[in-house]
């Protein structure tokens, strides 16, 4: 008896050690998390083929790699496994299975420009892919990487077809879930994060803590870092970009960055004619950290608190004086009161360069101010804003000021020797595309700078206004209707003036008009404040 037991023993410990033999390959704790087993999983299954593969799909979780390779014949598709399998109690194993036939995915029919091979990602950095995808996701409690696809994008416009290598991971917490897109080499690019309080709630005006950096990084990587953009505009939920078309010319093609990633608009816009010889910008002169910045200057600007602020537009301004500048258009629209209909448009914009400055309000009729241009210090005060916006060494030939507008004829101050026209009111400062053309003709020699202008200071126009009215003996029949600085006056075709200048400095012409225009006088005033021309009405 005691012979016998000995002799199970013996056989009991053979067979045990030929199980042991027998076991495949101890499994891995899990292919997302532990570094370098998606890659070795997928290796084994190369190992099998004897040959290096065309991949179409590989799909990761925990206790499997699935992969779909290109099949022996055109269109076929064939697919291989490496998985956890227990072999008894003791322990977790891990198998190879395949091949195994599977019907080709439907939606693109050249399923070989769907093949990738192996060395197109970085599987090896899938532990490393899952973690940043967990730490973009921001899910409520953490979350884990569920599963990860690895295979070719597809696009249903024009046609059925297939793009770039992309990662899709989902990531998932008990009680959120999202997923999470990187591009071959593992850089995350953006996400499905519709599913998530965060989506839900994030406002890209209002809020401050929204993925900027993220946004800007990921249209870039679309569209390019060239100076092609037309405009952004930043909604409340999406930022859009308007660019250059990459191959039509003088088109255009939107683009649309949300916390899920960028989709680009199947439809191309032509440009408006002269548009297309314009200056672009590059997103990389995009600073969209200072929003909050430019949204409190331009809530502050708009001047009333129940208003909705609809969109902020950054574009490059080329219509003022000097180089083209980068400015954002903040559109607000005032609320009405409560069973009030709005007679007239309450939306309106403020205009603002990047560091804030306003450059323009172009507020709602029923609260436009009321300025009144030929009041001699806000005279005085806009010349100072002019001189400003053009710089100091600007050139000017004429400066004609009415009551709610100022025409300006300067030297362009970024090209020397060419002469362009400008309206200024209270929306801003915009170039004329019109001119006559003695006006065009550059002549030096009727140029003057704005310091020139130092003798008529808003005490002076008081003074130099009333004498007008006493000069051309009229009362409040007739009302100061324009001022006019001007090297000489009312210049003719030939470049001279019918009222030149004594000194060949600056001089003042101060109109005056009765209330239907038809009646007029006026006087111009020396540099030194002599009457050197005088129109009786």
């Amino acid at each position: 008896m005691e012979r016998l037991s000995s002799t199970v023993r013996v056989l009991l410990a053979a067979w045990l050690a030929l199980l042991l033999l027998a076991v495949p390959a101890r499994a891995a704790e899990s292919y997302i998390t532990v570094p370098g087993e998606a890659a070795r999983a997928v290796g084994r299954i190369v190992e099998k083929l004897g040959r290096a593969p065309q991949l179409h799909t590989i799909r990761i979780t925990d206790k499997a790699v699935t992969v779909l390779l290109g099949g022996s014949r055109p269109g076929d598709v064939e697919e291989w496994q490496v998985r956890q399998a227990s072999r008894l109690i003791f322990f977790e194993t891990e198998v190879v299975a395949g091949p195994a036939a599977r019907p080709a995915p439907a939606m693109v029919d050249d399923v070989a420009s769907g093949l990738f091979s192996l060395d197109a990602i970085t599987l090896g950095k899938t532990d490393d892919v899952a973690s940043r995808a967990v730490a973009y996701a921001k899910l409520e409690g953490g979350g884990t990487v569920q599963s990860i696809e690895i295979a070719r994008r597809v696009s249903l416009l024009p046609t059925a077809s297939y793009g770039d290598i992309r990662w899709s991971i989902y990531v998932a917490s008990p009680r959120e879930s999202a997923t999470v897109y990187a591009d071959a080499q593992g850089t995350i690019i953006g996400g499905d994060l519709s599913n998530t309080a965060r989506a839900r709630t994030m406002h890209f005006i209002n809020d401050e803590d929204w993925p900027k950096e993220a946004a800007i990084e990921s249209l870039i990587g679309v569209i390019s870092g060239k100076p092609i953009i037309r405009d952004i505009t930043i909604y409340p939920k999406s930022v859009q970009v308007k660019a250059d078309h990459p191959s039509l010319k003088e088109t255009t093609v939107g683009y649309s960055w949300d916390i899920s990633g960028v989709t680009r608009s199947p439809i191309a816009s032509p440009m408006f004619p002269g548009t297309a010889a314009e200056p672009g910008f590059s997103l990389a002169d995009v600073d969209l950290w200072q929003l909050g910045k430019i949204r409190d200057a331009a809530k502050k600007a708009w001047g009333n608190d129940k208003s909705t602020m609809n969109y902020m537009m950054l574009r490059l301004f080329s219509g003022g004086p000097g180089k083209p500048e980068l400015r954002w258009t903040v559109h607000f629209t005032d609320w009405t009161q409560s069973g009030e209909i709005a007679l007239f448009s309450n939306s309106g914009t403020i205009e603002l360069t990047t560091d804030g400055t306003v450059r323009a309000a172009n507020l709602p009729a029923a609260r436009q101010p009321r300025r009144n241009w030929l009041d001699p210090k806000t005279t005085h005060d806009t010349l100072a804003v002019i001189n400003e916006q053009f710089g100091k060494n600007a050139r000017f030939a004429e400066l004609s000021i009415s009551h709610d507008s100022m025409q300006i004829l300067a030297e362009v101050p970024d090209a020397p020797g060419k002469m362009r026209s400008y309206t200024a009111n209270d929306r801003g400062i915009t170039a004329m595309t019109m001119m006559m053309p003695w006006d065009s003709e550059f002549r030096p020699e009727r140029l003057y700078r704005m310091s020139d202008l130092a003798f008529f200071s808003a005490e002076k126009l008081n003074e130099l206004t009333a004498r007008t009215f006493s000069r051309l003996q009229v009362g409040s029949e007739m009302a100061l209707s324009r001022y006019t600085f001007s090297v000489g006056q009312l210049m003719t075709p030939d470049g001279s003036f019918m009222v030149p200048s004594p000194d060949g400095k600056v001089t003042l012409e101060i109109r005056l008009e009765s209330p239907d225009g038809w009646k007029g006088g006026r006087v111009t005033y020396s540099s030194t404040g002599e009457e050197i021309d005088i129109v009786m009405p």
